[in-house]
């Protein structure tokens, strides 16, 4: 922060009055305030550059305030995410099993660094067991189960990565 200047009006007793000299075919007039009774702020290049620096510093702090809104607006939608909810099918018998599908994201992310929480929402034909994550890109991933289960229906939970 800068150092404020504290402005004060130049008052004097006649604002407008001046003196006339005729001198050479010439008029010059003087000023003739008489008597000063607020000597005001000096207009010099010091005063008006710590009046320019002040307005870039706002400007400039301005700048990072708006830059950190955006960033704190990007951690929020990606902690508020996107839920997506997918049949995943198997077909072979257990422990074999081709329930690989790929989701795609509605949100497309800047980074690959986003969690995916599935959650079961239904089951038949078997047990669930374990659900696997892979090839994660920007736009979508995929997931599996490794259990016995004909049918799954998964709700997964997508953070972060914004």
């Amino acid at each position: 922060m800068r150092e404020l200047v504290n402005w004060k009006d130049h008052v004097v007793e006649f604002p407008n009055r001046f003196t006339k000299d005729e001198a050479g075919g010439y008029l010059t007039l003087e000023r003739a305030p008489g008597t000063v009774r607020q000597q005001g702020t000096p207009q010099s290049a010091t005063n008006f550059n710590i009046m320019d620096l002040a307005a870039l510093e706002a400007m400039l702090m301005a700048s990072e305030n708006t830059r950190n809104l955006i960033h704190m607006e990007d951690v929020l939608s990606g902690l508020q995410g996107e839920i997506i909810e997918a049949t995943l099918t198997n077909s072979q018998e257990y422990p074999h099993n081709n329930s690989i599908k790929t989701l795609q994201l509605t949100t497309p992310r800047n980074t690959k660094d986003y969690t995916v929480t599935p959650e079961v929402v239904s089951v038949s034909g078997g047990a669930v067991g374990d659900f696997e994550i892979s090839d994660k890109l920007l736009n979508g991933f995929k997931i599996q189960f490794t259990g016995s289960a004909d049918s799954v229906v998964v709700r997964c939970y997508v953070r972060g990565g914004i």
